[in-house]
């Protein structure tokens, strides 16, 4: 969107605001202006929300989970091994010799989109990415703010946010309205209930407030909606929003940076999509983290172009990195016809909305199995012996064909691939990486520690030749490595 632009704006008073429906253009929205007054000396945001109440001590479980011994990982990678089988190279990045990933239309700043499930949403792996460029932290922000404010295991480019327990989240993964009418970010937050509210902190890592200028991304009803707004200190302000049904922006205008920002629902239904704000001119790495937990790429499968659009009239990315899989992959039994099926659908979708930017599809790493001590067996008894082995690498080997055809896929797209599973060293990895000093593997088998993210940010860096050279004015495109 041109932040400059008055068109399609109207303009609203300082305590309430009633605006008249208006007619939007392909590749945009229509946007409500409202001036609001920044305070100085705002106070920390508190969310006043009551302690949660003491959990119970766990019973003793008599037959824990653990990880299975390392002799029989070894025993059954061993035999999973094919000699006549040659495997690409680990971590090696893959794609079309005649496209970059680098290669961009603003040489000062590179814009990068990242949409993916838990292992992107808890920003470990975006923030090493972030330290390996070597710039300044002024000169990193994000542009977009996913509706996915509140959510467990989602770090968001805000100093903190508080929301009542009147919202639901419609991930378009798995719901048909959120698929319907998605957020950039692919999720939003509905409330069906009057009085809901939500509040955010806009200031930065440092405290800093910096944004002047933000817009609350919305679905505009057929009814009014009803809002009160409260920006740092000042007064609650109500706006009534009126327009035509779909896309929509109320933006909020001040005459300094704004520190806080309260939301409340006086009269709904209201969808929240997200929130944009502008980017600074001196920025030189412009990184919008759009991830969920639990989320796949079937998202895209049941977007329609058209229904993007209106968030994005040019393209804004000079690259998108869609890193999904391990959801996928829980899927038992798993199918790869079905799953190319809907991995091609989406894929296709996605390159409707950016036909023109580049594109690295992530495949996800190594899973490994917990079982319980009971299934170990051992060679205590001969019953122990009886016990039919457990296949510690059931999901090694849907892992493996899931990098397999998203490299297929990525190439009839003119798309890069890159695979956790072959950076991690292949089959059998997790149990390795969990067994490292510290531990680059979670204990559940499946996500990662934090050095465990960092660890993989740096490896993909390696392959991708991501590096402070990129951020050199002078520097030519990376080749393909």
């Amino acid at each position: 969107m041109n932040w400059m632009s008055p068109r399609h704006m109207f303009f609203c008073g300082v305590l309430a605001c009633c605006c008249a429906p208006a007619q939007a253009q392909a590749g945009s929205a229509p946007i409500t202006l409202m001036q609001v007054q920044a305070q100085p000396d705002v106070p920390d945001l508190k969310c006043g929300l009551a302690a949660p109440a003491s959990k119970p001590p766990r019973a003793i479980d008599p037959d824990p989970v653990e990880w299975p011994d390392q002799t029989e990982v070894d025993q059954q990678v061993t035999a999973l091994s094919k000699p006549d089988s040659p495997r690409a190279e680990p971590g090696a990045l893959t794609g079309p010799a005649d496209a970059s990933l680098w290669s961009r239309a603003n040489a000062s700043v590179l814009r990068v989109g990242i949409w993916g499930d838990s292992h992107l949403a808890a920003g470990f792996f975006t923030q090493e990415l972030q330290r390996l460029s070597a710039l300044a932290p002024e000169q990193m922000r994000a542009q977009f703010v996913p509706a996915s404010l509140g959510r467990a295991g989602v770090r968001l480019p805000l100093r903190k946010t508080c929301v009542s327990p009147d919202w639901q989240y419609e991930p378009a993964h798995a719901q048909s309205a959120g698929a319907a009418h998605p957020g950039p970010g692919l999720v939003n937050m509905l409330s069906r209930q009057d009085g809901a509210w939500l509040s955010m902190d806009l200031r930065n890592a440092a405290g800093r407030a910096e944004h002047a200028r933000v817009r609350l991304l919305h679905q505009q009803t057929e009814r009014p909606i009803l809002l009160a707004l409260r920006v740092d200190a000042g007064p609650e302000q109500i706006i009534n929003l009126q327009g035509p049904q779909g896309a929509a922006v109320l933006e909020l205008a001040a005459q300094e940076a704004m520190s806080t920002l309260a939301l409340r629902v006086v009269q709904g239904p209201f969808r929240l999509q997200g929130l944009e704000w502008p980017v600074a001119p001196s920025v030189r790495l412009q990184m919008d983290v759009f991830a969920y937990p639990g989320a796949t790429v079937g998202g895209w499968r049941h977007v329609r172009a058209e229904s993007m659009t209106p968030w994005w009239p040019e393209p804004p990315y000079d690259l998108v990195v869609l890193a999904f899989g391990t959801n996928e992959g829980n899927v038992q039994p798993f199918s790869a016809q079905s799953y190319r099926q809907m991995l091609e659908a989406s894929v296709s979708q996605w390159r409707a909305v950016f036909p023109q930017t580049a594109c690295l599809l992530m495949a996800p790493g190594d899973r490994g199995v917990l079982l319980r001590r009971s299934q170990k067996g051992g060679k205590s008894s001969p019953q122990a012996k009886k016990k039919a082995v457990p296949d510690v690498l059931r999901f090694t080997r849907v892992h493996d064909e899931i990098g397999r055809i998203q490299k297929q896929v990525a190439q009839s797209h003119g798309c890069h691939a890159w695979s956790m599973f072959e950076a991690m060293g292949g089959a059998g990895s997790a149990y390795r990486w969990a067994r490292q000093n510290p531990p680059l593997m979670a204990r559940d088998l499946i996500h990662f520690t934090v050095p465990g993210y960092q660890r993989l940010a740096q490896l993909m860096a390696k392959d991708l030749g991501w590096g402070p050279a990129l951020f050199e004015d002078s520097a030519a495109p990376a080749a393909n490595r």
